[in-house]
């Protein structure tokens, strides 16, 4: 049974769901209707695969415009990277007319794959299995025209693209470039999390897809606009919550697009018809308590330096020059060199991030759980 909780946390719902971003929908849809395409960035969990799941979903209605969309984050190898190209393009016509499915599936079967029925959904998926790299590229190259010979604007986007510089493969970065530029019926949204990755693959020179794209960077959607949203949503399920109550709930989130979401999801459901600072205090006692067996075991994935670290800029609430006297001497870090060690390590497994030249902990319920203990 669906929930009737106005918060979804995981997946894009509708529209009626969606708290603006109207700017950065109207710079993404303005880069691809004029053939452009398009790097969006985003701190992981500030809504970017919402943002172009909710510009495909207004795009649905235009039957000049076909949309995919698939992750790559989990992707190895370019055989991995053809499979959920294949399967973006199959899983976005099985709910279309026969006649269109059965067209995508005629060409997919030129390339000898394994299909197969999802017992539970009835959905297909499809399998192509290639022994060299050079094999997969022609796969690639063999959808794209395909895609290209439709007849209407198709716009692919591909999510954590940053992925493509882990394979084996290195050669990849630079094939793929030289496919897409070529393109004239097809342009691209490139997505991701690793900003630093993404900054050095679309603007360093000396890489393949230099220049090739529009930046948009993802921040932090405006505090009172996402205050009205969250008050509105609110009355529309018939609860009434304060202003002061949601900003309170904003600043202990920061503002952060999925921590807003949980929160707010959490404290819809232990409410009644008016919420009170007392509901929100339970809802924050709550998130903290549901993760006080994870946040404790952290330690076993750190060394003690790195999780002194984190506690420290977690506790600081963001530091912005974590070798300085003060800072080392306040939280005793030891010695400027282990200090860049460690939140070399820390960044890496992405724990921390720098943010406006300051570093803070990724996580906001770890950040309230850390801050609890100390």
């Amino acid at each position: 049974m669906k929930s009737n909780n106005p918060f979804p946390t995981y997946s894009y719902n509708s529209p009626k769901y969606f708290c603006d971003r109207q700017k950065e929908l109207e710079q993404l849809t303005g880069a691809l209707a004029n053939g452009r395409n398009v790097v969006l960035l985003s701190l992981r969990r500030m809504g970017k695969t919402g943002l172009i799941k909710h510009l495909f979903y207004k795009l649905k209605s235009d039957k000049n415009i076909q949309c995919f969309y698939f992750d790559i984050m989990d992707t190895k190898t370019p055989d991995d990277f053809v499979n959920m190209l294949a399967n973006s393009l199959i899983g976005s016509f099985d709910n279309k007319s026969g006649k269109i499915f059965d067209k995508v599936l005629q060409f997919f079967s030129k390339l000898n794959p394994v299909i197969s029925i999802n017992p539970e959904t009835g959905a297909p998926s499809i399998e192509l299995k290639h022994n060299t790299i050079e094999q997969s590229k022609t796969t690639i190259t063999s959808i794209f025209n395909y895609l290209e010979q439709q007849k209407k604007r198709v716009y692919i986007a591909i999510d954590e693209f940053q992925q493509i510089t882990q394979y084996k493969e290195t050669s990849f970065e630079a094939f793929l470039r030289s496919r897409i530029q070529h393109l004239q019926n097809i342009n691209f949204i490139f997505s991701g999390s690793q900003q630093h990755i993404l900054m050095s693959m679309f603007g360093n020179y000396s890489k393949p897809f230099y220049q090739s794209a529009d930046f948009l960077k993802l921040d932090r959607i405006n505090k009172e606009v996402y205050c009205n949203f969250i008050v509105k949503k609110f009355a529309e399920t018939n609860k009434k919550v304060s202003k002061e109550i949601v900003l309170d709930l904003l600043d202990w989130t920061d503002i952060y697009t999925f921590y807003v979401q949980n929160t707010c999801n959490k404290l819809w459901y232990i409410s009644d018809k008016q919420v009170s600072t007392n509901d929100l205090k339970q809802t924050k006692e709550t998130i903290i308590n549901e993760k006080e067996y994870f946040y404790s075991n952290l330690k076993n994935l750190f060394n003690s330096s790195q999780y002194k670290l984190l506690e420290s800029i977690a506790i600081n609430n963001g530091v912005k020059q974590p070798t300085a006297k003060d800072f080392i001497k306040k939280f005793n870090l030891g010695t400027p060199s282990t200090i860049n060690s460690s939140l070399k390590a820390l960044i890496e497994k992405e724990y921390v991030y720098k943010e406006n030249n300051e570093y803070k902990v990724y996580d906001i319920f770890l950040i309230k759980w850390i801050q609890k203990n100390n």
